[in-house]
């Protein structure tokens, strides 16, 4: 799809944008409101900030078709009085592409989430941060914890539990900004559900590498928490800019 126009359908600020992180569940537990109780503000990062503190699942951007199309983004929101960087709520808006044909999505600034992860002087050690239901269901279904983590090297973390922020969602929307030298804002959630950590292992920012086009099978860098087929069971279900709203929208009157 090439993004033509952009039709803003409803604005709003961050006692909607609250309410509807509120109802996010995770893709394999439909039953779990992963930030329920959590802690959620908007927060400005420095390009400096998010080289030196923010951590990713997945060290790789991709030029074509991925940070071009932020860059689209950028342009039509712009168009709109709407400045991506600085978000401070959220948008629904329709997208119509370059045959005329529109789809519903919902904007919110990129999501770091504050993910608590053990290291034990070996590497990550997912053992313990895992919930009984989690566990039941990894036996059940035959998951069990990714052994590739054990060999993600870390040495500014030797011992001990760590709470990190990792980015959740945006991942593209974050360099495209960062390589302008934009001061953004981030939705950071601190606090989420324990027992249901994030669905992959996080790489420090500093890692990151642009890569001109995205491999025909999706990224190669990302280590998943879980073995296939349980690798997605933790991914969060919440509208973003690359992501459809699904049921966390306010439904159509």
């Amino acid at each position: 799809m090439v993004l033509k126009e952009i039709q803003i359908r409803e604005k709003f600020g961050e006692d909607e944008l609250d309410s509807r992180l509120r109802k996010v569940r995770l893709k394999g537990f439909q039953e779990v409101e992963i930030y329920a109780d959590a802690d959620i503000a908007i927060k400005d990062f420095t390009p400096q900030e998010i080289t030196e503190r923010v951590f990713t699942p997945q060290p790789s951007v991709y030029r074509n078709g991925y940070l071009e199309r932020v860059e689209a983004m950028n342009d039509l929101f712009s168009q709109q009085g709407i400045d991506m960087a600085n978000l401070s709520g959220g948008v629904d808006y329709i997208a119509v592409d370059d045959e005329g044909v529109e789809t519903e999505w919902t904007l919110i600034p990129p999501v770091v989430e504050m993910i608590k992860v053990n290291f034990d002087g070996f590497g990550l050690d997912y053992s313990n941060l895992l919930s009984l239901p989690l566990k039941n269901q990894m036996v059940f279904e035959g998951h069990r914890l990714n052994p590739d983590v054990r060999e993600l090297a870390y040495d500014e973390y030797t011992r001990g539990l760590q709470t990190l922020p990792i980015i959740c969602d945006g991942s593209h929307r974050i360099h495209s900004h960062r390589e302008k030298g934009l001061t953004q804002k981030l939705l950071v959630i601190d606090g989420p559900q324990e027992g249901f950590p994030y669905y992959a292992a996080p790489k420090p920012y500093s890692e990151v590498k642009v890569i001109l086009d995205r491999p025909d099978n999706g990224g190669k860098d990302k280590v998943h928490v879980l073995t296939s087929p349980g690798h997605k069971l933790l991914y969060r279900l919440f509208p973003s800019g690359g992501i459809l709203s699904g049921d966390v929208r306010t439904p159509k009157k």
